[in-house]
């Protein structure tokens, strides 16, 4: 798949007083803008519980078709995003002013639920398509979108859906899909239907436990359990399985972005690794301020760095399956577009740059005059079309740190918070940090070439054929590094495996509108109580029983990969305050350098009259910091280096091997290109 600068092209109300001629207009202006900011996929936000939007079916897709039809005329694709099975529902005023405020994005439009009994599909009632909630017995409700689900499980809810997005396909001629939320948002709470119980009994033998079964639910010990996970993974990969095989010849396929690699993950069923067998374009989702912001509590702040962790593992999906991805990311300026794009260009994936403008909770009359999407990406894109051969090549790797899926899925350890997800994502953090390349793996791989070494952090449980590939990886010169609570060494860890007893495992609304299992947040693990030391267990294993995210001193599990991680094409050997990445082609190496800080402000008197604060910031200022301007590289030959956003060149000299590069004050991204 060739890859995309994308942008949203978002519908609003007024879009849909449609085709007035102004607003075919519109459409015609707006894709001559895309095209000439360099987007090459524009991405449909807006109408995004589209089964809300079904009495308006034709009409929404005579707008979309129209929107495909100006942008083909400029070689630009257009993708359709909308929700797969999550529909606004309220009961009272209180209820509707909510969801009509706070999920701007969406295009929020529902009928009542009174009216809602008789919504029916080709003969079938929608209201037989709801998940219910295994807690109440009632369907279930999603209070963070005043919504309602469909159970993607549903045969009835399947059909009708492949149906419709094969008449939206026709119809519209749209490229490709973002098919979103087809995923557990009340994590273990969904779903209690008549054919998931029908499925689990096909599976196990056994009806599904009441929701006061603490012998069930909770309880990584008992293997029904267990199996009831993986049932809900997979019926995730069999919908878009399905939905896949319904579509056109070269259509792309996507899904909702997400972690993979976080305790969520347990929870809500998402994995991009299962589901790529059908999506083939991997969704990393970005979400919140990029780069974060502060001064705010309340909006979404999450480092640069600590993108690298999520980004890991669905780059590794990419290798193994043969796939691109992308990222998606919230900017509101140009400042912040040209660092979303930059990150992803570090991580070796497309962009998604969306101008999230619904989200600050300003009125509109204030909206409609801060910039769209196309009117902040050009910088960014502009270069990327300009210099296509900078973002090519495989992503080197030093080392592997191996993804335990048995960890994450099978244990109670790989369910909460404070366990294996934050060793394995502080694993990667601290790797990035010290400026090594590593790569996330799924299996052990039969020799030790690609990777001398790997990363284990805490694999507390291992099945039987994990272990005989890491002895195959080991007889082949492989080291392996493990740590923290494993099944290999018989360590003081002796965790629990369920939740504990008067526990509310059962998630429920708090402060309104957001959703919790307690539980998931309020389960701590001690640190070992034995000496934080290495030790060889046997011939290429070494051990130490601390986890890596209680380690104040890393020195040494870093000093160990170093020794035995396979050297770079090119060594950085200087890059203070950057995040590096080496992509290599066949006639050159290219590296990329990202600042990891940054000192950001925003624009205080929006800021003050917000009517709600979600997730992100009006971010207007962004200047790297903690970064030196010379980088110093072991390197023969004169590279040439880029600098997007900087009018200043770099100055370069080469003596003896050793490449001193000094970069342009206020430097967030370079882009240095060797040739072999």
């Amino acid at each position: 798949m060739e890859s995309n600068r994308m942008a949203s092209w978002w519908i609003k109300w007024e879009d849909l007083n449609w085709p007035i001629p102004d607003n075919v207009e519109k459409v015609k202006r707006r894709a001559e803008e895309f095209a000439k900011a360099d987007i090459s996929a524009a991405i449909i936000f807006g109408t995004h519980f589209r089964w809300d939007f079904m009495p308006f079916f034709p009409l929404v897709h005579d707008y979309i078709a129209t929107v495909a039809e100006e942008l083909h005329k400029y070689n630009i694709k257009l993708f359709d995003h909308h929700s797969v099975n999550l529909v606004h529902r309220y009961s009272n005023r209180e209820e509707m002013r909510h969801v009509m405020l706070h999920s701007g994005p969406h295009l929020p439009f529902s009928p009542t639920y009174e009216a809602a009994k008789t919504w029916e599909y080709k003969g079938k009632l929608l209201n037989d398509w709801r998940m219910v909630d295994i807690a109440t017995g009632k369907p279930a409700y999603f209070p963070q979108y005043a919504a309602e689900g469909f159970c993607f499980n549903n045969p009835d809810f399947k059909e009708s859906y492949y149906d419709y997005v094969k008449n939206l396909a026709s119809e519209t001629g749209i490229d490709g899909l973002s098919a979103d939320d087809a995923t557990h948002f009340l994590g273990f709470n969904t779903c209690g239907c008549k054919y998931c119980r029908a499925d689990f009994k096909k599976r196990t033998g056994i009806e599904l436990p009441s929701a006061d079964n603490s012998d069930f639910w909770g309880n990584w010990d008992n293997p029904t359990w267990c199996s009831w996970i993986d049932m809900r993974f997979e019926k995730v990969a069999e919908f878009y399985k399905g939905l896949s095989r319904v579509l056109p010849d070269n259509f792309i396929l996507t899904n909702t972005g997400g972690s993979s690699a976080g305790a969520g993950a347990v929870h809500t069923s998402f994995d991009g690794r299962s589901n790529a067998e059908a999506t083939k374009y991997v969704n990393v989702e970005i979400t919140g301020n990029t780069p974060p912001y502060k001064g705010d509590a309340i909006t979404w702040n999450t480092p640069v760095k600590a993108r690298f962790a999520t980004a890991s593992h669905h780059y590794a999906v990419t290798m193994e399956k043969g796939v691109r991805a992308f990222g998606t990311g919230f900017a509101f300026t140009e400042a912040t577009a040209n660092i979303v794009w930059s990150l992803n260009k570090v991580l070796g994936a497309d962009a998604w740059i969306i101008a999230l403008k619904p989200r600050l909770g300003l009125p509109e009359k204030i909206l409609n005059t801060l910039p769209d999407e196309q009117h902040i990406v050009g910088k960014a894109f502009g270069f990327e079309a300009s210099h296509p051969e900078l973002f090519k090549g495989k992503l080197a790797g030093q080392l592997g740190v191996y993804f335990s899926y048995e960890t994450r899925n099978h244990t109670m350890f790989g369910a909460v918070n404070s366990g294996y997800s934050k060793d394995f994502s502080e694993t990667l953090t601290m790797l990035f940090d010290y400026g090594l390349c590593p790569h996330t793996v799924f299996d052990f791989p039969m020799d030790a070439k690609k990777y001398p070494v790997i990363l284990v952090p805490s694999p507390y449980r291992m099945r039987d054929d994990e272990k005989e590939a890491m002895e195959r990886y080991i007889n082949s010169g492989g080291k392996v590094v493990m740590c923290g609570p494993s099944a290999i060494e018989c360590s003081e860890w002796m965790l629990e495996n369920r939740v504990p007893e008067n526990t509310v495992f059962f998630g429920r609304p708090v402060e309104g509108s957001r959703f919790m299992c307690g539980w998931v947040n309020e389960i701590e693990f001690k640190p070992s109580n034995a000496v934080n030391a290495w030790r060889e267990l046997k011939s290429g294993i070494f051990y130490n029983p601390w986890r890596i995210s209680d380690m104040e001193d890393k020195t040494a599990v870093l000093e160990l990969c170093s020794k035995y991680c396979a050297p770079m094409p090119v060594k950085v050997k200087c890059a203070k305050g950057y995040l590096s990445s080496v992509f290599e082609t066949e006639d050159s190496y290219i590296i990329h350098l990202l600042a990891a800080d940054y000192d950001t402000d925003i624009d205080h008197h929006l800021d003050e009259i917000r009517y709600h604060r979600s997730r992100v910031n009006y971010i207007n200022k962004v200047e790297p910091v903690g970064i030196e301007r010379e980088i110093v590289l072991e390197a023969k030959g004169m590279p040439t280096v880029y600098t997007p956003f900087n009018d200043e060149t770099s100055k370069v000299k080469n003596k003896d091997g050793i490449c001193n590069i000094l970069l342009p004050s206020k430097c967030s991204y370079a882009i240095i290109k060797l040739n072999k």
